[in-house]
C-alpha cells in the first residue's frame, strides 16, 4: 500500500463498502468488479488487525482533523457503520470498499457484493448513506 486511505472520513466520498465471510468470495467478488472495468486501485481489502488500524475507527492514526472527523460521525448513523466493520474485522471476515467516480452509478458494484453473498452492504455518498444489504 503506497498511500494511505482515509475510510469514511472524506467527503463525499462516492464508495461502497461490505463485509464477506470468505475469502474465496472476496476473489469471486473481485473478478465481477474487473468484468466490471473497475481498477485494481479502487479496492481496498482490510483484513485482520492491519484492516483494523487502517480503518482507523478513532482517527489516531490520520492526525488531529481524523480524529475530530471521527468524534462528528459519533452523532451519526456512520459511526455504528464503522463499528460494526470494526467488529467484522476483529471477528476474521473481511471488510472490502470500492470508491467510484463522482458520477458513476454505484447499483452495478452493490449487486456485485450482493452477487458474492457480501453483508452489511451500504453505499456512502456526499450527504446519504445507503443500505443495501444487512
Amino acid at each position: 500500500m503506497t498511500e494511505r486511505s482515509t475510510h469514511l472520513m472524506n467527503g463525499p466520498r462516492n464508495s461502497v463498502y461490505g463485509i464477506f465471510s470468505e475469502l474465496e468470495e472476496v476473489r469471486d467478488f473481485s473478478q465481477r468488479l474487473l468484468d466490471l472495468g473497475l481498477a485494481e486501485s479502487q479496492v481496498r481489502v482490510l483484513i485482520g488487525e492491519a484492516g483494523i488500524r487502517e480503518l482507523d475507527h478513532d482517527g489516531r492514526y490520520s492526525g488531529v482533523l481524523a480524529r475530530f472527523r471521527r468524534l462528528l460521525q459519533g452523532m451519526t448513523d456512520e459511526r455504528d457503520n464503522i463499528e460494526r466493520y470494526l467488529w467484522a474485522l476483529a471477528s476474521g471476515h473481511i471488510v472490502v470498499s470500492v470508491a467510484l467516480p463522482a458520477r458513476q452509478d454505484h447499483a452495478p458494484v452493490c449487486a456485485a457484493f450482493k452477487a458474492c453473498n457480501a453483508h452489511f452492504v451500504h453505499y456512502y455518498g456526499a450527504w446519504v448513506v445507503h443500505q443495501f444489504s444487512a
